[in-house]
């Protein structure tokens, strides 16, 4: 009898009650959903496939955009004018300035599918400021781009370009600048 209360003791100290083993699972649970969280920042997946294309400098076109004088015009202005020999109503040509346009933010559901158009993205970023800044860093350096806003990424495209010969050759020049890229249709 006296072994019997003792295994029965032993028996008692072994098992757990059900609120323990509960803690137990809860803690386990904690402890692998924090370790999934900090493996998934950590890390990286790198792109698919990444074509080296060469690039052509392209400069925008100078438009030449007729201009009217003012109808109201002072006495004072029009003697100035007549030392030019100049009508006040003629139309002049004025040569406007080379204008670099602003990186636009483009959703890709705006972009028409009509006919095929290559750009070469030079990055893909979380935050919009981030790209942007590429954007800018790029356009100063006398390329026209764009930031395109995707389902959870803003990418940076590098110019429109007919067929995909001119977005290689866009592509070899900004390898040259250090700039990672891959050609995309849109």
């Amino acid at each position: 009898m006296r072994n019997m209360r003792k295994a029965s003791r032993i028996y008692k100290r072994k098992s757990r009650s059900n609120l323990e083993t509960f803690i137990i699972l809860i803690g386990a649970i904690i402890i692998l959903g924090v370790a999934f969280h900090l493996a998934r920042d950590r890390s990286y997946i790198p792109p698919e496939n990444q074509i080296t294309i060469e690039e052509k400098k392209e400069e925008a076109p100078v438009r030449e955009v007729p201009v009217e004088s003012p109808s109201k015009i002072t006495v004072e202005k029009i003697k100035e004018n007549t030392e030019l020999n100049t009508p006040l109503t003629e139309s002049k040509v004025v040569n406007t300035p080379k204008v670099e346009p602003e990186a636009e933010v483009i959703k890709e559901s705006e972009i028409s599918s009509e006919k095929k158009v290559y750009t070469v993205q030079v990055g893909a970023f979380s935050t919009e400021k981030n790209a942007q800044n590429l954007a800018q860093e790029i356009r100063d350096k006398g390329y026209q781009t764009y930031v395109v806003k995707g389902k959870t990424l803003y990418k940076v495209q590098v110019g429109e370009f007919k067929n995909y010969q001119e977005a290689q050759n866009i592509s070899q020049k900004l390898k040259e600048l250090g700039y990672p890229f891959f050609i995309t249709s849109r």
